[in-house]
């Protein structure tokens, strides 16, 4: 009933493109110590055009996507977490309820405002910010001069990483409609996209192989930036190579929903690096592996594809994994893994699942848990003992993250839907995300599962077990097949 009723809704709702200055008179309610915003209702105050996706119970607000009974919401280039899952009844009242006030930021990437949300009064405040005032391209003899006008002096970065270029802009704020028709001037750019969040604003530009390494020049005390972009120089006897759009363009068919037919299975750990040592001496090495390959012989009974990274007792570097999934083809990333904690008594009480994706870590305790998953690397030869990646290795990654965000947040709602109610409790919302060295370099979507804590006695147990294996294998598969209809 609540899904012929909302279609017909959305469908007889026929919205304006912008939103107003402040949106008041929210429908609130709350439940558990968490407030809920009307979904449908504030939608409609920001005159957003939305649309109900009945068969996968997700709705659409503008360019942002909401699953009902999942904790992510989406934008094309980018996913949030939310405090807790959408839900469709609250307090008996039916809708789309976001829970407030960590649904904010998901509007705040929409219309590039800063939100502020005053609960006294259910009131929205929007504050319009753009420090680029002017952007101008100028082309010249041996190449390109892309110049930005600030209303004020910023602390500006500019790396490279072929074929990307990206220019960070600390404390800024952009609008990313100003740089729509760049790539349709340029002969050097083959795509251009934004990214703004509250401590600075990124803009990307995906180069094209006639471009040599751009130079960022600042004048006027910082004011105007300009991106240099010179024509390459052909050298003699050089092989041409694959122009670097086209691996772009395959990567933009698959974040936005390629048929998935391969998928690869990464057991984590192994060989010399056993992973957590849990209940009863439980290797997590020996887990995984258990699990996977029963995971890979149900998939192939679905018609899948199946590639492991690997299928016996063999040690494989965190850079090693994602590569060869990438090299295969892959068309989604799974690795599998068990999580740990130390202190008997925390042991005793400390349980459950949760899936993870790449983005910087949301909890303290989410950064832990991929510090713990990346002491892998300090087993590599000559490899020092890094465990966190760093703010500027994070900005080179927000490529690879605007391409699979949405997707790899998809799946791992899939999972932990597929999970909750099983014989292991799901960890907080089952859903978080933290920077996984595993997942870097995957270009697809991409999860990380830690199937439940191996130090824990219940956990622990179930997980050693045949049956509890392949109960892990069954929810796995389950929701993998799902997710790839």
């Amino acid at each position: 009933m609540f899904k012929k009723f909302l279609f017909f809704f959305l469908s007889a709702f026929s919205a304006s493109a912008l939103a107003q200055d402040t949106i008041a008179n929210l429908q609130i309610e709350k439940k558990g110590g968490v407030a809920y915003a009307n979904g449908i209702d504030l939608g409609k105050k920001l005159k957003m055009q939305m649309f109900w996706h009945s068969e996968a119970d997700i709705l659409q607000i503008g360019a942002s996507s909401w699953v009902l009974d999942n904790e992510w919401a989406s934008i094309k280039d980018t996913s949030f977490l939310l405090q807790t899952p959408v839900q469709s009844h609250i307090n008996g009242k039916q809708s789309f309820w976001l829970p407030f006030p960590s649904s904010l930021p998901v509007f705040e990437r929409m219309l590039n405002k800063n939100l502020e949300y005053d609960s006294v009064s259910a009131k929205i405040v929007a504050v319009q910010t753009k420090d680029i005032w002017s952007v101008n391209l100028d082309a010249k003899n041996n190449g390109e001069v892309i110049e930005l006008k600030l209303l004020k002096p910023f602390t500006a970065e500019g790396f490279y990483v072929h074929p990307n270029y990206i220019l960070r802009i600390n404390g800024a704020a952009i609008d990313s409609a100003m740089f729509s028709d760049l790539a349709k001037k340029s002969v050097f750019i083959s795509r251009v996209f934004s990214i703004q969040d509250k401590q600075s604003a990124q803009l990307t530009l995906v180069l094209r192989d006639n471009c040599e390494g751009p130079e960022l020049v600042k004048k006027d005390g910082g004011k105007v930036l300009q991106i240099v972009l010179r024509k390459k120089q052909a050298a003699s006897g050089q092989q041409k190579t694959a122009a670097p759009e086209a691996k772009t363009q395959a990567q933009d068919a698959n974040s936005t929903g390629k048929k998935i037919r391969t998928i690869v299975i990464d057991p984590g750990h192994g060989g010399k690096d056993p992973g957590a040592i849990g209940h009863k001496s439980l290797q997590e090495k020996e887990v995984v592996l258990a699990v996977g390959l029963k995971l890979k012989s149900k998939l192939e009974a679905n018609g899948f594809s199946v590639k492991m990274t690997r299928s016996t007792d063999k040690f494989i570097t965190l850079e090693e994994r994602p590569k060869m999934a990438s090299d295969w083809g892959g068309d989604l990333f799974i690795s599998l893994h068990c999580n740990a904690i130390e202190g008997k008594e925390r042991q005793q009480k400390t349980e459950g699942f949760k899936f993870y994706i790449l983005r910087a870590g949301g909890s303290e305790e989410d950064k832990a848990i991929a510090r713990r998953e990346n002491k892998a690397v300090a087993l590599e030869s000559g490899k020092k003992n890094k465990t966190d990646i760093s703010p500027a290795e994070w900005i080179i990654l927000d490529n690879q993250l605007a391409l699979y965000a949405e997707r790899s947040a998809l799946l791992a709602g899939h999972l932990v839907e597929a999970f909750d109610g099983g014989s292991v409790k799901k960890l907080g919302t089952g859903a978080g995300q933290a920077g996984f060295f595993v997942l870097v370099g995957a270009y697809m979507p991409a999860v990380l599962a830690e199937l439940g804590f191996i130090t824990n006695p219940t956990d622990g147990a179930y997980m050693a077990t045949e049956k509890g294996q392949n109960e892990l294998a069954d929810r796995l598969a389950k929701a993998i097949t799902a997710f790839a209809k």
